[in-house]
């Protein structure tokens, strides 16, 4: 993506179209901002709050999809390549700061530091007196990108856990991943 980008300021700005709805578009491509905040609670707290904890396999699934089709995108980056892309870009776009903490071929661990979507989520629990639980979709997406690598090397799939999350109180998210028997 990075070798499609315009060389100069004036060029990158040409990119840009504003159409008459007040869509943002860039280079053809239709981009939609909104708070963060609203992302956090229309992925987990809200469908939680009305639907209980039957909406969770589809939002699995579809994150999970998700990832992998990132990482058919960024193949050529190998599994921990496109794992690191993702992941940079969560932190540039705010939605916290991610580590790597483990990685091997049966077991990868990600934390994030001031998640988004644990600090807001866990925010609107509490303040419905739900009970606290893990509530970050990211390891969803790491599944995906993980998974479809493995696929394609004829290995054992992996199944993310988020084991810490800030919606309950711990000092950051983390994700445990490991592959299945």
């Amino acid at each position: 993506m990075a070798a499609n980008l315009p060389k100069n300021i004036e060029e990158f700005m040409d990119c840009f179209e504003v159409t008459e709805n007040g869509s943002l578009v860039f280079n053809g491509r239709r981009y939609v901002f909104t708070t963060g905040l609203l992302v956090a609670l229309s992925l987990f707290a809200i469908p939680k709050e009305r639907y209980g904890n039957s909406f969770r396999p589809f939002l699995r699934r579809a994150l999970v999809s998700y990832g992998r089709k990132r990482a058919l995108r960024e193949e050529e980056y190998g599994v921990k390549g496109a794992l690191e892309r993702y992941l940079a870009e969560n932190y540039l776009t705010g939605f916290g700061r991610t580590e790597l903490v483990e990685f091997s071929d049966s077991r990868v661990v990600v934390r994030v530091y001031g998640s988004l979507y644990g600090e807001e989520a866990g925010r609107y629990i509490r303040d419905r007196g739900m009970k606290p639980e893990p509530v970050c979709v990211m390891g969803y997406v790491v599944e995906g990108i993980l998974n479809y690598f493995a696929e394609k090397e004829g290995k054992p799939l992996f199944l993310s856990r988020e084991v810490k999350c800030k919606a309950m109180g711990d000092e950051y998210c983390e994700f445990l991943l490991e592959r299945g028997a």
